[in-house]
């Protein structure tokens, strides 16, 4: 399956991998929204799924936004725990999803696996 363009620049799309194999990288994640395929505009941002079957620990949740918080990047992150979003959310999150990082199973994140995160998998 072809997918639209991340529009995003290459040091960028970098920094935002990093970012989520540092504390999510057991799980797919995609992109979706104007930077996704679309028409962004220069500040527009960046609106990330985070797929998985059970809800992101809170507190995975809370770093990671931290981490995005506090990155070196031009617009803002927003984040969606796919397994809370609505039926119809998903919908429209997987009609022109991009996808930035495919799931890690084999990073074991409790054993170090991720340069020494200590953030736990949702299994």
């Amino acid at each position: 399956m072809n997918q639209p363009p991340l529009l995003l620049r290459p040091q960028e799309l970098d920094l935002v991998r990093a970012i989520l194999r540092a504390h999510v990288p057991t799980h797919t994640v995609w992109a979706f929204g104007s930077r996704a395929g679309g028409q962004p505009k220069l500040h527009s941002d960046l609106d990330l799924a985070i797929i998985g079957t059970a809800p992101l620990p809170l507190g995975t949740l809370a770093k990671l936004r931290d981490a995005f918080d506090e990155a070196d990047l031009p617009w803002r992150v927003d984040l969606v725990d796919w397994a809370q979003a609505s039926a119809a959310f998903r919908q429209i999150i997987a009609r022109n999803r991009v996808v930035v990082q495919e799931a890690n199973e084999e990073k074991d994140v409790e054993s170090g696996g991720v340069g020494g995160a200590t953030t736990s998998s949702a299994r």
